[in-house]
């Protein structure tokens, strides 16, 4: 049975104007300091573009100094930040047409909760975290993808006071003791599986999901992926943007992920993809991201993404937003997870977002 995290009720306080995407002051005051701030954006109107996933290269840490505090809030806001460890090359970005968001299908009734799992569930209900009744309140699941291979950022992920799914690289060193560590922290997981990008020159990692691999190539690899580690619950593409919108490829790789009781998890990384859509015709549990976080690695385009986070959540009831283990991307989340719980929004792990889904009539069904 997974642990159970500290619940943290959420504070009664009523939302503030503007939308409901004001900050507190105290709170803007403290981003300002690191970024030009949560504050500045909270409240602005937002396009509603959602950007496509980029690996960023390795950003030049700043100058060492000094540490600022906030006054008004009694949070350190370090300065320093230490060198970023390699990380596979960048994805090559696509932009996407306009489209409007899609609700997300086979979310949970507002007052309904995941069941006390038993040793015959499936993996992605076994292996998640339980969540108190969010009461109808709108919901946001963060997801940290590129977990394992920074270990220093990686471990300060885990210290955020919610639950947080966590998407873990198969091939990240001591993956499996660093998952078990997340676990114990009362974390979801995710695999991390590498999957092809659109660009050759680009690598996405050992044991990668290529498109031209021959079918048993394709499963021998993603059982490798599947088995460097325990206790997830799913998996979601690392990269990805020609893989998943390949239809004949991803087929076979849904239909393993069904069969093993996983739920999946489409990053969107191309605007053509099929991997959401696949995997609930194929009766499987599946959902797919709404908001990016950081392809820009800024104090500035973090705020900017969590008030568009907070946006679709209350015109949906819930949102997924992926980001990943840096400063910027981290700073923000810290400021912003209590403030956000203070203004009625509730934040839960990936699978408070999914119901079990009936299995399809007939097998291979059509792409649509």
């Amino acid at each position: 049975m997974a642990r159970k995290p500290a619940s943290k009720k959420p504070k009664t306080k009523k939302r503030s104007g503007g939308g409901g995407f004001g900050l507190s002051l105290a709170l803007a005051a403290a981003a300002l300091l690191i970024g030009g701030g949560l504050g500045l954006y909270y409240g602005d109107a937002l396009t509603g573009r959602q950007a496509l996933v980029t690996e960023s290269p390795a950003i030049a840490a700043p100058s060492p100094t000094a540490p600022s505090t906030s006054a008004s809030t009694g949070i350190a806001l370090p300065q320093t930040a230490a060198p970023l460890q390699p990380a596979p090359a960048p994805e090559a970005l696509q932009p996407a047409a306009p489209q409007p968001p899609e609700p997300q299908i086979a979310s949970l009734p507002p007052q309904e909760t995941i069941p006390e799992p038993s040793a015959s569930d499936p993996p992605w209900q076994r292996n998640a975290v339980p969540v108190p009744n969010s009461a109808g309140s709108p919901r946001i699941a963060i997801v940290i993808d590129d977990m394992g291979i920074d270990r220093k950022r990686s471990q300060r992920a885990l210290a955020l006071k919610v639950p947080v799914t966590f998407a873990y690289l198969p091939y990240a060193p001591g993956v499996a003791d660093q998952v078990r560590k997340a676990h114990a922290a009362g974390h979801e997981i995710l695999v991390h599986l590498p999957m092809e990008p659109s660009s050759d020159s680009i690598d996405p990692g050992p044991n990668a999901m290529l498109s031209a691999l021959p079918p048993e190539v394709l499963a021998e690899r993603l059982a490798w992926n599947l088995s460097q580690f325990d206790g997830f619950v799913g998996v979601n593409n690392h990269m990805g943007s020609r893989f998943t919108s390949n239809a004949a490829v991803m087929q076979p790789v849904l239909e393993e992920l069904r069969r093993r009781g996983l739920l999946f998890l489409d990053s969107r990384t191309a605007p053509n993809t099929v991997g959401y859509r696949m995997a609930r015709d194929l009766g499987m549990p599946a959902l797919q991201r709404d908001v990016f976080l950081d392809n820009t690695d800024s104090h500035d385009e973090v705020a900017k993404r969590l008030a568009e986070t907070e946006q679709h959540a209350s015109k949906y009831g819930q949102a997924i937003a992926i980001g990943h283990p840096r400063d910027a991307t981290l700073d923000m989340l810290e400021l912003w997870i209590e403030d956000v719980q203070a203004r009625g929004f509730v934040l839960v792990p990936l699978t408070a977002l999914l119901k079990p889904v009936a299995p399809p009539a007939t097998a291979g069904l059509p792409i649509r």
